[in-house]
């Protein structure tokens, strides 16, 4: 009886086609249309459907700023609910009434919430209703009160976006922490894709020498930097106070990261999936009315890219630091390119009437 003869074992790959197989199913993993956290009945999210809600608000954008279309802050409540109802026509086209019909009542909860919270701070929480409230604070540059208007800004902000929505998730339908974005600690986490870091970093790296250019035009020159409170009539600011107000700022990030891409973006994940990037951006994008145009514009990406990875990546933690690296380089370069001092001690201007 003779013995078949056995196929000869196939060669082991080599270390380059390794490495292109294991780069190609780590980017397989990233641009997939599902996510860890959608429903078996969540539809796949459409390209063409996806780019015309951001094409929708960029043009919401560009009606604003251009054409005067209710440039009032007071508006904004109107400007949101413009953005989501283009959002959810759109996705009644592409996916039909049945696919809305099939939304939860907690993402609807996560949306009415949010816009609830989000306005309460528009309108009462920034550094424009501490002065309705309470009025201008004295300019002593010798003292902390240049910027209690902003520090009430970060407070209300941390409450109404990070502290608040977190507590309401937990009473009302249980969610951890963890699962809208705060995960604590470095154990594995459930639909992570591995080596997000490294997407950050080189996000960071590639935005710096841009960044070095936009600080010297004259609309970010007229906005930033946000520290210019406390920067006294001859050009200087004293280290500790600048530290004082970064720590503060830290805060507004923490809280709008938390937020975006944590609250609205995770809470809509398992009913709407990557479509719940669009009704994150509307919000988010609005809440820039009143900064530079093209700081505006390109919030649509940078809030959609934002949210994306941290859907990959199952948390907000590498967004927060990329987000507050390029507030910070922003301050940092504003204030060098106005010639300003930063004081070794206290600054020598007392109050000026």
């Amino acid at each position: 009886m003779t013995t078949p003869a056995r196929e000869p074992a196939p060669e082991p790959a080599r270390g380059g086609a390794r490495a292109r197989a294991r780069a190609l199913e780590w980017l397989g993993a990233l641009l997939s249309p599902r996510t860890a956290g959608m429903a078996d009945t969540t539809p796949r999210c459409n390209p063409l459907a996806l780019g015309l809600m951001l094409g929708s608000l960029a043009l919401l954008v560009v009606a604003r700023y251009k054409w005067g279309f209710l440039e009032d802050k007071n508006w904004q409540l109107v400007h949101v609910l413009i953005g989501w109802t283009a959002c959810i026509s759109i996705f009644v086209l592409f996916h039909g009434f049945s696919a809305l019909a099939r939304v939860r009542l907690e993402t609807w909860f996560v949306l009415g919430f949010g816009l609830t919270c989000f306005m309460l701070f528009w309108y009462f929480g920034r550094s424009d209703g501490y002065r309705r409230f309470f009025g201008d604070p004295p300019l002593d540059y010798d003292t902390l009160w240049p910027i209690v208007p902003f520090m009430y800004f970060a407070t209300m902000g941390t409450l109404l976006r990070l502290v608040i929505p977190l507590i309401a998730q937990r009473w009302l339908f249980g969610r951890r922490p963890a699962d809208l974005g705060f995960p604590v600690g470095r154990g594995h986490r459930e639909g992570a894709v591995p080596g997000i870091g490294w997407v950050y970093v080189a996000l960071f790296l590639g935005m710096f020498p841009l960044l070095t250019i936009v600080a010297q035009t004259p609309p970010f020159q007229a906005k930033y930097p946000l520290a210019r409170d406390l920067i006294d009539p001859d050009g200087g600011i004293w280290w500790v106070h600048l530290l004082v107000f970064q720590g503060f700022y830290f805060l507004v990030f923490l809280s709008g990261e938390g937020f975006w891409r944590g609250y609205l973006t995770f809470g809509t994940e398992k009913d709407l999936g990557l479509y719940g990037l669009a009704f994150m951006a509307v919000p988010y994008v609005t809440a820039h009315f009143g900064k530079p145009f093209s700081e505006t514009l390109g919030a649509i990406a940078a809030g959609t890219a934002l949210g994306f990875l941290a859907l990959r990546h199952r948390s907000i933690w590498w967004g927060v630091a990329l987000h507050y690296a390029v507030a910070l380089s922003m301050d940092l370069l504003s204030i060098a390119n106005q010639g300003a001092v930063i004081y070794a001690s206290g600054p020598p201007a007392g109050p000026v009437p």
